[in-house]
Parts: structure tokens; C-alpha cells; sequence
């Protein structure tokens, strides 16, 4: 690991040293990798699509509430029961009540089972539940 000055008449060299380059760029992606799936709020279900799309990147700023393909009901990435949802998105008003409500349902769910889990947000929010939003994708063109 010597560092050379110059050729063998010991003038300026002109290599350039990409290592501490690689170096940061490896970090970088290592970085990216990590953080990139954090920027989701909730479990990751399988969206319906829809052709008209208002479009917005849920960055934790509403709850999220998902149901997978199984009925099992997530808010954020606690699995609550059918009877427990509403004390967990209470607890997640608490932390702050101006949130909305994003559902994020998976696109082979019937919309009846969609439904019972909507109807149990709004009959136990007690008015407190600002929009209720439902997540879909944009339809490939």
C-alpha cells in the first residue's frame, strides 16, 4: 500500500483513484436499500387498479390500514383482530388526530370483505375519523 509520486522521472501521475469513489457509492446504495422499503406505511398488499387515479405517496402521514388477501387486518404493521381494530386506530388518533385513514385492501378480496371492515371503522371511530381513503394502483396503459 505504497502511494507513487510519479513514473520513473518522478513527475505528476495521472491515474485517477476511484476507490474512496466505490466506496461511497456502495454506501449510498446500501443506504437506499434499506430505507427505500420504510417509506411505505403498513404491510404491503397486492392494490387493486383503477384507470382514473388521483395520484400521492403515503409517506406515514395517514393511518394505514390493510387487509390482506387471508382477511387478516393490519394497522400500520400490528395484526389486529376483527374486534380489535378500533382500539389500535384509536391509539394511532392519539398520537395524532388529524390523520385520515388510508385502507389498503388486496385486490382479491370480494368488496363485501372490504366492506365489513370499513362499516366497523365507522361505527366505532365515534366521528373522530376525518376521510377515509382507499389505496388502489394506477392502471397500466
Amino acid at each position: 500500500m505504497g502511494m507513487s509520486i510519479g513514473g520513473k522521472k518522478g513527475g505528476p501521475m495521472a491515474d485517477i483513484n476511484v476507490t474512496p469513489l466505490v466506496d461511497v457509492m456502495l454506501v449510498l446504495i446500501i443506504i437506499f436499500m434499506v430505507v427505500t422499503p420504510a417509506l411505505t406505511a403498513g404491510v404491503d398488499v397486492r392494490l387493486p387498479s383503477a384507470k382514473s387515479v388521483e395520484e400521492g405517496q403515503d409517506l406515514g402521514q395517514n393511518i394505514a390500514i390493510a387487509i390482506k388477501s387471508d382477511e387478516s387486518v393490519y394497522v400500520g404493521s400490528l395484526q389486529v383482530q376483527p374486534g380489535e381494530i378500533i382500539p389500535a386506530v384509536n391509539e394511532e388518533y392519539k398520537k395524532d388526530g388529524a390523520r385520515s385513514l388510508l385502507i389498503k385492501a388486496d385486490r382479491r378480496l370480494t368488496w363485501k370483505q372490504v366492506y365489513r371492515v370499513m362499516n366497523e371503522l365507522n361505527e366505532g371511530t365515534d366521528g373522530k375519523m376525518s376521510v377515509m381513503l382507499l389505496a388502489v394502483e394506477k392502471e397500466k396503459e
